[in-house]
């Protein structure tokens, strides 16, 4: 079989168990946490993160894909001490969020993805992590030029190392549809490639147009707010991809992402059963009750996040 990078290092493609596709394990704004420390206590946020995360490990999640990268607050030696106490195999991520740094407006692809590479072949920071996954976002804004440029740096990258790509993508305008033509056009292998957020559409030909590009879709942000699809229609649309033979391509997840407790401040009541399990206690039993088999449960929890992470 083949290894998986995880902040604890390489496992088996085996062992992964059930994935959430794209999750976070703790955001912060930025570098506050690390400018302004006095303001957080982080031995509390570790002790709720390890206490979820062992929740949803006890629940029968094996492993978490967290896509949180620096201006997210990304601290990877933070999460493997979660990952860890936890018992959950965490995959972290190299790239760059929606709030693209203004360094990186003035550096070219191959520059980015050099970027990138350290992180998936060296190791994040000046540690011995090495990210499992590359992600890039384009929200209601579309690409802008200084994302496209992270875009096409992190195909260049995905195709030095084999590194696979999970978007952040605003469904409601389609954005995926850029996001997939500036990876063809950087000749990136479509099959290592996710697009994410698409549950945030129920616009079944949209989102079956990335699949035939030949993406993965990471059908997530369980349970839904707000105005965008409640956790119903976000199965309704995965039932209706199954329906038209999509399950080799299809991976489900949340986009749980945890804060920093900040000193003085009472944290948010903590939601029971963790959120990490709502596609396990909830998503899940609503799919078995429209008919989707076990079989196929299975490939889009377990089977296809490995072939998505591992290449294999």
């Amino acid at each position: 079989m083949t290894a998986v990078e995880t902040v604890l290092g390489p496992v088996d493609d085996s062992e992964l168990g059930h994935v959430l596709s794209h999750e976070h394990v703790l955001v912060s704004a930025g570098d506050d946490v690390h400018h302004y420390p006095w303001m957080y206590d982080m031995d509390a946020t570790r002790a709720r993160l390890v206490e979820e995360l062992t929740e949803a490990r006890e629940g029968g999640i094996g492993t978490v894909i967290d896509l949180t990268t620096p201006d997210l607050g990304r601290d990877v030696e933070f999460v493997a001490e979660v990952a860890r106490r936890s018992g959950v195999h965490i995959v972290a991520g190299t790239g760059i969020w929606r709030d693209v740094p203004r360094s990186f407006w003035f550096r070219d692809p191959d520059a980015i993805a050099d970027i990138f590479v350290r992180e998936i072949e060296v190791g994040i920071g000046d540690t011995e992590i090495k990210a499992g996954a590359i992600k890039v976002a384009n929200d209601a804004e579309g690409v802008t030029p200084e994302a496209e440029l992270v875009l096409r740096g992190a195909a260049r990258a995905l195709k030095r190392t084999g590194c696979p790509i999970s978007t952040h993508h605003w469904a409601p305008e389609e954005v995926g549809t850029r996001q997939v033509e500036i990876f063809a056009e950087e000749g990136a292998p479509m099959d290592r490639i996710c697009i994410g957020h698409s549950a945030d559409s129920t616009d079944v030909d949209y989102l079956e147009s990335l699949l035939k590009a030949g993406a993965y879709l990471s059908m997530d942000r369980y349970p839904g707010s707000g105005e965008r699809p409640n956790s119903v229609e976000r199965s309704a649309t995965v039932k209706a991809l199954l329906d038209r033979g999509w399950a080799e391509r299809i991976m489900l997840g949340h986009d749980y992402a945890p804060g920093v407790i900040r000193v003085g401040v009472a944290p948010p009541p903590r939601e029971v059963p963790t959120r990490y399990l709502h596609v396990t206690t909830v998503a899940l039993p609503a799919l078995r009750e429209m008919g989707v088999d076990e079989d196929t449960i299975e490939m889009m929890m377990r089977e296809v996040p490995r072939r998505f992470l591992s290449g294999s």
